[in-house]
């Protein structure tokens, strides 16, 4: 067992408690899942570091609150831009930025066609846009968490998915 994986819940307790003390926001709002989802990243990025051989632990707690908290700060920055950018342009600026808007994200991209014609469609995915679109709409990920997972903007999120969409709806224009 290695020193992130003993040391778990005290890790993911910690991280969730620094990013949600960070994220703020207005009294009563609950940030918990983005909270959650900072502290996953945190301990994955940890987990790596202890694979590489470059993780020391006594270092483990006080590298995992500076993750936390730079992380945290930064999704915060980027929300409230977003926030700003749509208050100044409205929501539909969301699709001219990112090929995708807050409606469409939401939308069952398999509306209308049949399990058989869906499968076809996923299979005709590549790899890149098959994962990104399994982990958001199969196993409930966050745009932001695959986007701290892959290492990309959230509009690079934002445009796969949007890709994904057109590919398998079939409104796709390349074709």
């Amino acid at each position: 067992m290695g020193i992130v994986e003993k040391n778990y819940e005290d890790l993911l307790g910690m991280c969730s408690n620094i990013a949600a003390m960070h994220l703020g926001g207005p009294a009563g709002t609950d940030h918990s899942a983005w909270a959650g989802d900072i502290a996953q990243n945190v301990i994955v990025m940890l987990l790596e570091k202890e694979a590489a051989g470059t993780l020391k632990e006594e270092d483990m707690f006080g590298l995992a609150k500076e993750m936390a908290r730079t992380r945290s700060i930064n999704f915060s920055t980027q929300e409230r831009r977003r926030r700003e950018i749509e208050q100044e342009h409205g929501v539909a600026i969301n699709r001219s930025l990112t090929g995708q808007s807050a409606e469409s994200l939401a939308a069952d991209p398999f509306d209308g066609i049949t399990r058989e014609e869906a499968l076809d469609r996923l299979c005709a995915l590549s790899s890149l846009l098959y994962h990104t679109t399994h982990r958001y709409y199969i196993e409930g990920w966050t745009v932001c968490g695959i986007a701290e997972t892959d290492g990309v903007s959230i509009d690079v999120i934002y445009k796969r998915l949007q890709r994904a969409r057109d590919i398998v709806t079939g409104d796709n224009n390349d074709e």
